[in-house]
């Protein structure tokens, strides 16, 4: 028997602002160089499916694999990620993803295998998600529940969400959180910031990275391996009945309760 083609690993990151995400996706790449970034918009209409925008970046993939279509982004983005390891063989993709898309149930239907199609798992072993957080966009954002959004989530549209409800899925999703290194020290602002999120998400590693790129690795050396029971966590958080762990104590003035 022949030996079996190494997989390629896939970094899935999200932001609650662009900037964020691509402070999450130039820290990526600054510790791997040579990895292809899949960066997704989505127009999503009241019917019918969205419109998906797919650019591409990276040694090794032509600039063709970046168009726009119109379909199931499930289906649009498997392809493309089946393409990008065909092109460079085994790679390290970071799929940028954005905030039209419900990310945890995405995730689960963007990796469940189906009949006659290529499996991701087949080519992509997952790291873990990352969400690049900025700190005055989310307290903007958890205040804020007077509208309401629907997003994609990879089956159809969820029920109207609230931008607070937004920010506590995308931050509950999330395997590591990034949040930029304050200016000032005494800011306490972003210590605040950085206790919500912890209550959201306890079992989330959070780092604090500077706004300016430079060599050497910033990020924890986690959020660059494979994360082999990734699938099975994203459908666990999933599960109606499971209940989250919630952090004990009071952190910055912040405490859970169930």
């Amino acid at each position: 028997m022949g030996s079996r083609v190494p997989k390629g690993l896939l970094s899935v990151v999200v932001g609650n602002t662009p900037a964020a995400r691509g402070l999450a996706v130039d820290k990526l790449m600054c510790a791997v160089p040579d990895a292809v970034v899949l960066a997704v918009s989505v127009h999503c209409r009241d019917d019918g499916y969205p419109v998906v925008q797919r650019l591409v970046a990276g040694t090794g993939v032509p600039q063709c694999m970046s168009r726009a279509a119109t379909g199931d982004p499930v289906v649009i983005l498997r392809q493309g990620l089946l393409a990008i390891c065909r092109a460079a063989q085994p790679p390290h993709v970071v799929l940028a993803l954005p905030d039209e898309l419900d990310v945890l149930p995405f995730l689960v239907e963007l990796w469940r295998p189906r009949i006659g199609a290529s499996a991701l798992g087949d080519y992509y072993a997952p790291a873990p998600v990352l969400a690049g957080i900025d700190p005055a966009a989310f307290l903007a954002e958890l205040g804020c529940v007077h509208r309401a959004a629907r997003l994609w989530d990879g089956a159809d549209h969820t029920d109207p969400l609230t931008p607070a409800e937004i920010a506590a899925r995308r931050v509950e999703a999330a395997d590591g959180l990034i949040m930029p290194t304050p200016p000032n020290p005494a800011d306490r602002r972003a210590g605040g910031v950085a206790a919500l999120a912890r209550h959201l998400n306890p079992s989330a590693t959070l780092t604090h990275v500077p706004r300016q790129s430079g060599p050497g690795l910033e990020l924890p050396p986690s959020f660059l391996l494979p994360a082999p029971y990734a699938l099975e966590e994203w459908q666990a958080r999933l599960e109606p009945v499971t209940m989250p762990r919630s952090r004990p104590g009071t952190d910055e003035g912040v405490s859970s309760v169930r």
